[in-house]
């Protein structure tokens, strides 16, 4: 995981049932695929499903924004850019987009956009507590990744420095 510019760690094909009675993608799939997203990046930073069985920790999205942008009709394959974009002991500043992936991704833009707030968890409790090191080194060297298309994050979200 070098280099700049986001993660791109999944895709998902726009099912039948997820399409509302406007006939576009309804907006708990959207929920639903940017959670995947979410799952994808735990994976990739080392709190994969062996990490939390073995440490008992994980995260808490604790607050969560989504912009509707643009319909995504059924059978539409999209993919999610994912950004680290701050981070301190406890808490993670994530930023997804989803982009159709019929389309180059700079031409039209994102569909939709997330940002969350999730905070690092364990037992007993569970309660709040400061990442894995070695998960925090890595997400540390995530948040350094941009690229043009990263977003700006707003100030309401920058936490205090590590």
């Amino acid at each position: 995981m070098t280099g700049e510019g986001p993660l791109r760690l999944h895709r998902a094909r726009v099912a039948l049932e997820w399409v509302d009675y406007n006939g576009h993608l309804s907006e708990a799939y959207y929920v639903l695929i940017f959670g995947h997203a979410t799952d994808a990046l735990l994976d990739a930073i080392g709190m994969d499903e062996g990490f939390r069985t073995k440490t008992g920790r994980s995260v808490y999205t604790v607050d969560a924004r989504i912009l509707y942008l643009r319909e995504v009709a059924c059978g539409e394959e999209v993919e999610i850019s994912t950004w680290i974009a701050a981070a301190d002991r406890k808490r993670m500043l994530v930023q997804h987009a989803m982009y159709r992936t019929r389309e180059r991704l700079d031409t039209e833009g994102p569909v939709a956009r997330t940002e969350l707030v999730l905070l690092s968890v364990g037992k007993p409790g569970p309660r709040a507590m400061a990442f894995d090191p070695v998960v925090f080194d890595t997400i540390k060297r995530l948040c350094g990744r941009t690229g043009n298309d990263c977003p700006v994050m707003p100030k309401r979200w920058q936490p205090d420095g590590p």
